[in-house]
């Protein structure tokens, strides 16, 4: 029998933008791998100068790019220029670097960003062979969503507007630029675990992305 069963999927989201406000402080340290809203704040902050961080990605990620911008800006301020995270803070956000950033940001030493589209959390229908999956987004955005069988790797972005890579098979809501989107994904096996994430990503190339969640089809 073909059942049918629906999931609401909890997820949390990454962007990717152009232009953004930091505003909130940083209160804890941060260093490559972590991830989460100081992320995205020091990012921000991060991106008003593009001889710091010249790529201006607010992803909610610390990876590499971060990270040379946090040793950028530790140079330019005097708080160290060589070493590593471990031996020296250099490419981490300590202490001191923390003081700093928040110091500058409290000076009103930032840009006006354009905001990034929000989704809202995936509506799934499941049967034992395909997933309907929905969402809506507070502007219009193409849709998009990358679904495997195995957990999905989501790296980050190389450099200005450039999307960050993802693996699995990536389908495409064809409607175009909307708000209401829906992608159903057909041939799955029965009785096994999917992995997925949306994505929108609107006219100014503005992107944002739902951290990955997962499903399971019906017997």
């Amino acid at each position: 029998m073909n059942k049918i069963k629906t999931i609401l999927a909890s997820t949390a989201v990454v962007s990717l933008l152009s232009f953004g406000v930091a505003s909130a402080a940083i209160t804890t340290t941060l260093d490559l791998g972590q991830s989460g809203s100081e992320v995205t704040e020091l990012q921000t902050y991060l991106a008003t100068d593009t001889s710091i961080y010249p790529s201006g990605l607010v992803t909610g990620y610390f990876g590499q790019l971060t990270k040379a911008g946090v040793e950028r800006f530790q140079t330019e301020q005097g708080i160290v220029s060589s070493g590593t995270p471990a031996t020296t803070g250099y490419g981490r956000v300590g202490p001191q670097t923390m003081a700093r950033i928040n110091s500058l940001m409290a000076g009103g030493n930032q840009t006006s960003w354009d905001p990034v589209p929000f989704l809202s959390n995936p509506f799934i229908t499941v049967t034992n062979n395909s997933a309907t999956i929905s969402w809506t987004t507070n502007e219009a955005t193409v849709g998009e969503v990358y679904y495997d069988s195995t957990p999905l790797r989501a790296d980050e972005a190389t450099g200005p507007r450039q999307l960050p890579y993802v693996s699995g098979t990536h389908v495409v809501d064809n409607g175009g630029y909307q708000i209401s989107h829906s992608v159903t994904i057909t041939n799955l096996l029965p009785n096994n675990t999917y992995y997925f994430l949306t994505r929108g990503i609107d006219s100014g190339s503005n992107m944002s992305m739902t951290w990955p969640s997962s499903f399971h089809t019906s017997n």
